[in-house]
């Protein structure tokens, strides 16, 4: 199981809670996205070789899509990689809604 890591003292086990805790801070820390506002908005799923992530994002009007994601792809990655020994072996992205409210205010 690549959610465990091994040391001389034992087992280290990450919950799912855990790893989706370090998505939502990452996707905090960028400007223009949030989290859905749907029930289970990141999904973690172990797969062989590591966890596969799946999280559906709300973004502001005028945020250039592909570069956010690509960062919140990579920052996500490496962070729970250094922080929990984790490796996320797909990280999927799903913009299920738009935020305009920066547009209707002009």
């Amino acid at each position: 199981m690549n959610n465990e890591n091994t040391n001389l003292d034992g087992n280290i086990e990450v919950s799912e809670s855990v790893i989706i805790t370090f998505v939502e801070k990452v996707v905090s820390e960028i400007k223009g996205i949030s989290i859905s506002k749907k029930k289970k908005s990141i999904k973690v799923t172990t797969v062989e070789g590591g966890k596969k992530i799946d999280c559906f994002l709300e973004v502001n009007y005028g945020v250039i899509i592909p570069e956010v994601v690509k960062t919140l792809q990579s920052e996500a990655k490496k962070t729970i990689k250094l922080m929990t020994g984790v490796i996320i072996t797909e990280f999927n992205v799903v913009i299920d809604s738009l935020n305009i409210d920066t547009l209707l205010e002009k």
